[in-house]
C-alpha cells in the first residue's frame, strides 16, 4: 500500500519541462550583453569574477530560502540572520578567542536553532511563515546591533579573515563552492527522494501527509538550514569587509525574495530551482552593480527592485490563477 501511494504521490508530482521557466537565463544574457555593449569595462574577468564573488555570499542565504519557498513558506529572518553569523563570528573570535573555523561553525549552530524554533512555531501552532519570521527578524536585528556596537571598531585577526579571499585557479574558492553546491542540489531536487518531497509539500501539504510524509518535520528542518546557511553567508562576508557591520545583510530578504520568484518560484510553493535561484541573485546583483555604474541613486534602485518584485508576484499570482 505504502508503495503504490508512494508510486502515485511521485506520478502527480512529477514536474513538466517548462522553458518558460528558464527566462531567468534570458535576462541574465541581456542584461550582461547591455551592460557590456554600454560600459567598456564591464565585460573583463576581473569585473564579471568580482560580481560573481559578490553573489556567492548571498547565495548561501537563498539556498535555504529556496528549499522553503518550494514548500510554500518564506523566510523573511534571513537578512537579519546573514548578519548575526557574522556579529556571533566577531563574539567568538574576539571574546573567546575562537579560531574562525569554530566560530563560523558556532555560529550557524546558535542560528540553525534559532530556525528551529521559528519553523516549530509555523508547524506547531500553523502560524503564518512570513509574519513569525519578521518577529524573528526584529529580535536578530536588535542582538546585532547589541553585538556590533559591543566591538565597535575592532578588526578581526588576518588569520580569521585571509582564508575567505584564497584563490583557486585564479577564482574564489567560494564561487566554486557555489556552483558545486548549486548544481548537486537541483539534481537532487530532481532525482532524490528525500528533496523531490519538498515539491509535493508545495503542491498540497495536506495530501502529502496523507502519503505519509513528515511534512512537519521537513519544514522545521529547512528552516534551521535556511537560517544556519544564512549566518554561514553573512560570517564568510563578515570576514571579506574585515569586522561585524550591522549593514551586512541589510535588505537582503528582499534582494532574495525578488531572485527568487523572478526566477520562477512560487510563493504558494510548488516550484522552485537553486540553479535558477542563483541565477536571479546574479540578475539582481548585477542589475545593482550595473544602476550604481549609470550613477543612479540608492533609492530610486530601491524603487526598481520593489518594482520588479510586484510584477514577478502579480505574474505568479496569474499563472497559478491559470492552473486552478
Amino acid at each position: 500500500m505504502a508503495e503504490g501511494t508512494g508510486r502515485r504521490l511521485e506520478e502527480n508530482g512529477k514536474k513538466k519541462i517548462d522553458p518558460g521557466s528558464w527566462i531567468i537565463l534570458l535576462l541574465v544574457v541581456i542584461l550582461f550583453v547591455f551592460l557590456s555593449a554600454t560600459r567598456s569595462n564591464f565585460f573583463t574577468f576581473n569585473n564579471i569574477h568580482s560580481i560573481i564573488y559578490g553573489v556567492s555570499f548571498n547565495f548561501f542565504a537563498a539556498i535555504g530560502f529556496t528549499l522553503l519557498i518550494i514548500m510554500g513558506e518564506l523566510d523573511l529572518s534571513v537578512g537579519s540572520l546573514f548578519g548575526f553569523g557574522g556579529a556571533m563570528m566577531g563574539l567568538f573570535v574576539f571574546s573567546y578567542k575562537l579560531p574562525a573555523g569554530v566560530a563560523i561553525a558556532l555560529a550557524m549552530l546558535v542560528a540553525a536553532l534559532i530556525g528551529l524554533s521559528a519553523g516549530f512555531l509555523v508547524v506547531r501552532f500553523r502560524l503564518n511563515s512570513m509574519m513569525v519570521t519578521i518577529g524573528v527578524m526584529m529580535t536578530v536585528k536588535g542582538i546585532n546591533w547589541m553585538l556590533v556596537n559591543k566591538f565597535s571598531g575592532r578588526q578581526l585577526p588576518v588569520n580569521a579573515r585571509s582564508f575567505v579571499s584564497v584563490d583557486v585557479f585564479g577564482i574564489k574558492w567560494i564561487i566554486l563552492v557555489m556552483v558545486i553546491i548549486a548544481v548537486v542540489l537541483e539534481v537532487l531536487l530532481a532525482r532524490s527522494r528525500h528533496l523531490k518531497q519538498l515539491y509535493y509539500i508545495g503542491h498540497n501539504v495536506d495530501t502529502s501527509i496523507l502519503y505519509g510524509l513528515n511534512a512537519n518535520q521537513v519544514k522545521c528542518i529547512c528552516f534551521a538550514v535556511s537560517a544556519a546557511l544564512s549566518a554561514f553567508g553573512g560570517a564568510l562576508m563578515t570576514a571579506r569587509i574585515n569586522h561585524p557591520d550591522v549593514t551586512v545583510g541589510s535588505n537582503l530578504e528582499i534582494s532574495i525574495i525578488t531572485a527568487a520568484v523572478v526566477s520562477g518560484a512560487s510563493i504558494f510553493g510548488g516550484r522552485g530551482s537553486i540553479v535558477r535561484t542563483m541565477l536571479g541573485v546574479l540578475f539582481i546583483f548585477t542589475l545593482q552593480n550595473g544602476m550604481t555604474s549609470y550613477g543612479i541613486n540608492t533609492y530610486v534602485q530601491q524603487i526598481i527592485l520593489g518594482i520588479i518584485l510586484i510584477l514577478a508576484i502579480y505574474l505568479d499570482i496569474r499563472v497559478n490563477a491559470k492552473k486552478a
